[in-house]
């Protein structure tokens, strides 16, 4: 199984990867936004999306799924899609205030195989 690079937070962490991140609520706007290191070991008939909880098999929330290619008529066939965002929204960042909670992020396809971001990323709620 390949090991996926941890997830980039641009709002907090500038652009740069970090196993650790406070985030600090009243900064934040609506969304939390989840930057994808691009990879090699995925298609573009995948998706992606945001996952919190300590157990990434069943996680607390899973976000919103986004596709990592789109279809291109001029070469009839999938193109993989580079700089890929998910969002976590501040209302599922809320019931973590206080606490740690860890991020990752989660690739799909139809088939069901899913393949996760490792390590996750630490993140420390506050007001």
């Amino acid at each position: 199984m390949a090991n996926f690079s941890l997830p980039i937070l641009t709002q907090f962490s500038g652009n740069k990867p970090a196993e650790k991140v406070t985030i600090n609520l009243s900064k934040l706007g609506a969304n939390l936004e989840v930057q994808i290191p691009d990879s090699n070991e995925i298609s573009a008939d995948w998706s992606v999306y945001p996952i919190l909880g300590a157990n990434k098999d069943h996680p607390d929330w899973s976000g919103q799924q986004v596709a990592a290619g789109t279809w291109d008529d001029a070469n009839d066939g999938m193109v993989k899609l580079t700089g890929l965002k998910v969002t976590v929204p501040k209302a599922e960042l809320q019931k973590y205030l206080g606490r740690q909670v860890e991020l990752r992020y989660r690739f799909a396809n139809e088939s069901g195989y899913d393949l996760y971001s490792d390590p996750s990323v630490k993140l420390k709620i506050e007001p």
